[in-house]
C-alpha cells in the first residue's frame, strides 16, 4: 500500500474511533463497534505491524462488555427499583416494538412504556412503585451511558498506546 493511502485509511479510522466515542454516548450509532471497527481498519492498513491480534482481540472483548452494558446495567437499574423479570421482558418487547415504528429513542421510550404498564398492573394500579421500576430503567441506563463512553476512551488509550509505543518497557 502506498504512503498515501495509508495514510488516508488511518486518517479515516481516527475519524471513525472520533465518531464511535460520540456514539457511545448517542443512542443513534453503534460507538463501541465502530471504534473498534475504526482499530481494525487501522492495524490492517498498517499490516498489523503496531497493532496486532492480541491487543484486538482485548479490544473487542472490551467493545462487547461495552455493547452488552446498555442492556445489563439498564436491567439491573430495573430490579433495583423493583422490577419483576415479567416487568423487564415487557421492557423489552416494548423496546423491540418501539424500535420497530420509531427508532432507538423509540426504542427507550417503548421499554419505558412497556414496563411500566406490566408494573402498574402488577402493582395494582400503584402508579409510584411502578414508576420506581421505569426509573431504576432509565438510571441503569444513564449508568451505562457513562460507562460505554468511559470504556470507549479506554479502547482509544490502549489503543493509541500499542500503536505509538508509548510503553516499550513492558512489551506491550
Amino acid at each position: 500500500m502506498t504512503a498515501n493511502g495509508l495514510e488516508l485509511i488511518q486518517m479515516l479510522a481516527y475519524l471513525g474511533m472520533a465518531i464511535g466515542l460520540i456514539g457511545t454516548v448517542a443512542p443513534l450509532l453503534p460507538g463501541a463497534i465502530l471504534i473498534w471497527l475504526s482499530m481494525l481498519a487501522w492495524a490492517w492498513a498498517d499490516g498489523f505491524e503496531r497493532v496486532g491480534w492480541p491487543t484486538l482481540v482485548v479490544l473487542g472483548v472490551l467493545m462487547l462488555v461495552a455493547e452488552l452494558s446498555d442492556l445489563l446495567l439498564a436491567a439491573m437499574g430495573a430490579r433495583r427499583g423493583g422490577a419483576s423479570w415479567l416487568g423487564l421482558l415487557f421492557g423489552g418487547i416494548g423496546a423491540v416494538v418501539g424500535l420497530l415504528f420509531f427508532n432507538l429513542v423509540g426504542a427507550l421510550l417503548g421499554a419505558v412504556v412497556g414496563m411500566l404498564g406490566w408494573e402498574i398492573y402488577r402493582q395494582r394500579g400503584d402508579w409510584r412503585a411502578a414508576g420506581r421500576s421505569s426509573g431504576g430503567l432509565l438510571c441503569g441506563y444513564l449508568v451505562a451511558i457513562v460507562f460505554k463512553f468511559g470504556l470507549g476512551i479506554v479502547m482509544i488509550v490502549v489503543f493509541i498506546a500499542q500503536a505509538y509505543d508509548w510503553f516499550p518497557s513492558l512489551g506491550m
